[in-house]
């Protein structure tokens, strides 16, 4: 084994650490920790030379040394409270460990099972071990193979069946009680069978001024004919550093309506990786990202089509005021035996802030001949005649920002079709974008 100065990022007390997870671990999750560790061990850090990660420098995170969190109990209730509505089945880790007196586990709707995550791999959950294994390694390996070297616990959300889940399943991940430079590794694994249908979202939320790492990893398996909305909402301290990493596998006849939604931390580094895998899949990939100061958010998808008459429509936006970055890299690749593909891609960018910028890269990578697919990007800032004209009417230029702005989120927010996440989101942006009353 490496010692901890080889190996890519510091962590303090790492072989105690490793020693407690491997005595706490079924046979198969031990050997998949270790190879894991090995090749986390054996491959560096990401840095602007790799073309991936090319406007988002790890260096200050790389420069840190990290401490594992030791404590996993909820410090701010106050604040959380209002992440939980009563109408959802909430869903809560707390550093990365599945707390369930803060949890709706035990009445659950028919054909929902929820279990902590070190409990399905420990009876041999096949399904959970076959489906790790198929899902590709993306750009953001490094941080993969951290995550399942070194991740704690975490939660199986399973949907049977036939089944119709009707609330809003809502996993809330907090980082909470942490010392400055702790790491935490969110894991989450959710398996939709044939012909259910389910909502659910993951929320990534602290409400202490604290720098950390969160290395978050969610696997998704979308059986044949299975209708799924996903929503994954970043909220995290503005000190944090979060590299999220989401892989889905979506098979025959399924249909998807994702939602990317980022909101809080320093940096911000996303990963989305839909494998199609299966005919006649239908696929949205929404998304939008709300900044401001120094914040930087880097998203990075890919939608791998691998089957004929497809579906699929994307569109992330993005409203940037003060110094803040964003950079989008989105590629939709297009197999030989895709035929009839019909693929729409589209970001656009609002600037708010005179220093704001901008990185945008839509790909296509096309190899069947008879597909319809398009994409394109836009950066633009707001008109001063719209402005000119809303103060001709009695609105301040303040006020006039704030209405235009709104319309621009607004937009993508009510494609949004379960109110629960849409209320949800909205209520985020009024703490950045506070509501233009008139």
């Amino acid at each position: 084994m490496m010692t901890e100065q080889q190996l890519p990022l510091n962590i303090e007390g790492l072989e105690q650490y490793q020693s407690k997870l491997d005595s706490n671990s079924s046979a198969w999750l031990k050997a998949f920790r270790q190879k894991s560790f090995a090749q986390w061990a054996e491959i560096a850090m990401p840095t602007v030379k790799d073309e991936e990660w090319k406007y988002s420098s790890l260096t200050d995170v790389v420069s840190r040394r990290f401490q594992l969190a030791t404590r996993h109990q909820l410090i701010e209730d106050r604040q959380f409270e209002a992440y939980r509505d009563k109408a959802d089945i909430n869903i809560v880790l707390i550093n990365g460990v599945l707390w369930g007196d803060l949890s709706d586990l035990k009445h659950l709707p028919h054909g929902l099972t929820v279990t902590s995550l070190n409990d399905a791999l420990a009876h041999n959950n096949t399904e959970i071990q076959e489906t790790i294994s198929k899902l590709s390694v993306n750009d953001t390996k490094a941080f993969l193979w951290m995550n399942q070297a070194l991740f704690l616990d975490g939660v199986s959300v399973q949907v049977a069946k036939n089944a119709v889940i009707e609330p809003l399943v809502h996993i809330i991940h907090v980082t909470s009680g942490i010392a400055p430079d702790t790491i935490v590794f969110p894991r989450t694994f959710i398996s939709v069978a044939e012909a259910a249908q389910v909502n659910i979202m993951e929320s990534y939320i602290c409400f202490e001024p604290v720098p950390y790492l969160s290395n978050a990893v969610t696997d998704m398996r979308i059986a044949s004919g299975a209708v799924v909305a996903y929503c994954k909402a970043q909220a995290e301290a503005h000190q944090a550093v979060h590299v999220g990493t989401t892989r889905i596998w979506q098979e025959t006849a399924s249909t998807l309506d994702s939602f990317s939604f980022n909101h809080g931390g320093a940096f911000i580094r996303n990963n989305l990786s839909i494998m199609v895998k299966g005919e006649g899949t239908h696929t949205i990939m929404n998304g939008l990202y709300g900044l401001d100061g120094n914040q930087h958010v880097d998203n990075h998808t890919l939608l791998d089509i691998q089957y004929p008459n497809c579906t699929s429509y994307q569109l992330y936006k993005g409203l940037l005021n003060g110094k803040s970055r964003a950079i989008f890299n989105g590629k939709i690749y297009v197999h030989s035996q895709a035929q009839k593909t019909n693929a729409y891609q589209l970001n656009k960018h609002l600037l708010l802030g005179k220093e704001a910028r901008v990185d945008t890269k839509p790909q296509l990578e096309i190899f069947a001949d008879d597909v319809k697919c398009t994409h394109g990007a836009t950066i633009g800032q707001l008109s001063q005649e719209e402005i000119f004209y809303l103060q001709s009417r009695c609105i301040t230029q303040e006020m006039a920002i704030q209405l235009l702005s709104k319309g621009f989120i607004d937009d993508i927010i009510n494609t949004i079709k379960s109110d629960s996440i849409r209320g949800k989101l909205s209520r985020l942006l009024l703490k950045k974008f506070p509501e233009v009353k008139l």
